[in-house]
């Protein structure tokens, strides 16, 4: 949500500043932070506001991931599984195999 608002504000102010990503969930690393699309939810309805306007850098650290719930954790890889389903076999075959070894490994780097 921190991203939309200021990719959003980084659109509208002066027609566009340049500005940086640095998502800190798992959803926002491979989602929200690389498309340029920015969107304000309205009571309304949702994204009803917003642009499109790319960063200028997204800057991704996978250890953030280790300090994130569970749940977090599975909202990201829920995203990936949806590309995967939509888009891309490869994908939703790596995010398979790997997803029990991903959340025991951010797991263990959070525990210590």
């Amino acid at each position: 949500m921190i991203g939309d608002v200021t990719g959003f504000a980084a659109a509208s102010y002066l027609r566009g500043l340049p500005y940086v990503q640095v998502p800190t969930t798992l959803l926002a690393q491979i989602d929200s932070s690389i498309g340029g699309k920015t969107g304000v939810n309205l009571p309304t309805g949702k994204n009803l506001v917003g642009a499109f306007h790319q960063p200028r850098a997204v800057i991704a650290d996978p250890l953030l991931l280790a300090t994130l719930p569970q749940r977090q954790l599975r909202s990201g890889l829920y995203e990936a599984l949806k590309y995967g389903v939509i888009r891309s076999a490869e994908l939703l075959e790596l995010v398979e195999r790997n997803t029990r070894a991903f959340q025991s490994e951010t797991s263990r780097a959070s525990n210590g």
